[in-house]
């Protein structure tokens, strides 16, 4: 760590320094990180392989103002834990979705410089990173991080996405029953937003719970005599990507509607993304990763999907926020004739470390260079009502 003071002088060093180092760290241990408690007199150091990552989210500040933050949980080889808070700038430069994907099969291990030892409310220990803090993840040319991925087990515990509730959650959106959901116009009220509470008592009947996403535009991609191709007019992409579609069936007494989950939420609810599960399942063989989420009550907001709704007697919604859940209850009382599918699974020195397999490297994001550019607008926590129709699957 480098202290500046109002006598500091830099210079720019033109000459190329032999041997000057590409990375520089001093580790410390996640077990003695107690001792920097609320010290900010040296920036901490530390290394851990990834077991869980949130995605960003815009939360209050104790000044009142908001922040955008994403949490990183860091586990060392003793099993050890802790947060790691990443605040503005840097929450949005932690690439979050390629850590998630790269860990379902892949150890993920990172070296993060610059943190600080925080104390929440008197008593929870965790590492802030804000415009000091850098990482390093999974560079195979760093002898610690090769160290740590030699003692990890062959096989990796897939990294899960844990959730960070938006300050927005906070916000009053309008309470409908589904009786009263019923009733919304898919075009009048399209993009409108309601609240409502109900359980997941099943799935319905003949749909499948994923679909070729188009890699562009996330609408789904059917297969031509030639090759494959999206079916959003105009898109030119040939290719795709497995992403959720779960056709949930929810009800509250009052009526039951089909409530969409697609990836992002799909990867909250489940913790897995829906290219993982498609590897061990068919598109029509649920797995029970989802079903196991039947009986259990939710808080949810949603809007309608008006180009699916239309073609249909009642409208379909997507969830846009998982607000709250509740403890699993009995569904028997939910059931009636209306297509549902109840809760059943369908199937159930860096020579010592060359004999390793590489890790994959894991970036950070330009996000200057997406606020700069108009061709690729940023993505948003919620999806497009997307041309999905139903297709042909592999």
């Amino acid at each position: 760590m480098v202290k500046l003071n109002k006598r500091t002088i830099v210079l720019e060093d033109k000459d190329q320094i032999q041997g000057f180092p590409k990375y520089t760290f001093s580790l410390t241990p996640l077990d003695k990180l107690d001792q920097y408690k609320n010290k900010t007199d040296r920036f901490i150091d530390v290394i851990a392989k990834i077991s869980g990552v949130s995605n960003v989210a815009k939360v209050p500040t104790t000044s009142g103002d908001q922040q955008m933050r994403r949490v990183v949980l860091l586990e060392d080889l003793k099993g050890n834990m802790i947060e790691l808070s990443l605040s503005g700038k840097r929450a949005l430069e932690f690439d979050g979705d390629q850590v998630l994907d790269v860990g379902q099969q892949h150890h993920v291990i990172a070296i993060f410089v610059g943190t600080l030892v925080k104390l929440y409310k008197g008593e929870y220990t965790f590492l802030s990173g804000t415009s000091a803090c850098r990482w390093y993840i999974n560079e195979n040319d760093i002898a610690e991080i090769k160290a740590f991925q030699k003692s990890l087990p062959s096989e990796p515990v897939p990294i899960k996405k844990t959730y960070l509730q938006n300050d927005d959650a906070t916000h009053k959106f309008e309470e409908k029953s589904l009786e009263q959901l019923k009733h919304v116009d898919p075009f009048l009220d399209m993009g409108q937003r309601y609240q409502c509470t109900a359980t997941i008592i099943g799935i319905t009947e003949n749909q499948t719970w994923c679909y070729k996403a188009c890699k562009i535009c996330n609408s789904a991609i059917i297969q031509k005599e030639n090759g494959y191709k999206c079916t959003k007019e105009g898109c030119p992409s040939t290719q795709f990507e497995w992403k959720y579609k779960i056709p949930f069936i929810a009800s509250d007494h009052t009526y039951n509607l089909e409530f969409m989950f697609f990836e992002k939420k799909g990867m909250e609810l489940i913790g897995k993304s829906a290219s993982t599960l498609r590897k061990q399942y068919e598109p029509k063989e649920i797995p029970p990763d989802i079903t196991s989420w039947i009986g259990y009550k939710f808080t949810f907001v949603v809007r309608v999907l008006s180009k699916k709704s239309v073609k249909t007697i009642d409208p379909s919604f997507e969830v846009l926020m998982i607000k709250e859940k509740y403890q699993k209850e009995p569904i028997i009382s939910f059931i009636s004739s209306s297509g549902v599918v109840p809760a059943e699974s369908s199937s159930s020195t860096m020579a010592e470390y060359k004999e390793l397999p590489l890790l994959v490297p894991i970036t950070s994001k330009d996000i200057e260079k997406k606020e700069r550019s108009t061709s690729q607008p940023e993505h948003t926590e919620e999806t497009q009502d997307m041309d999905i129709e139903p297709s042909g699957y592999d």
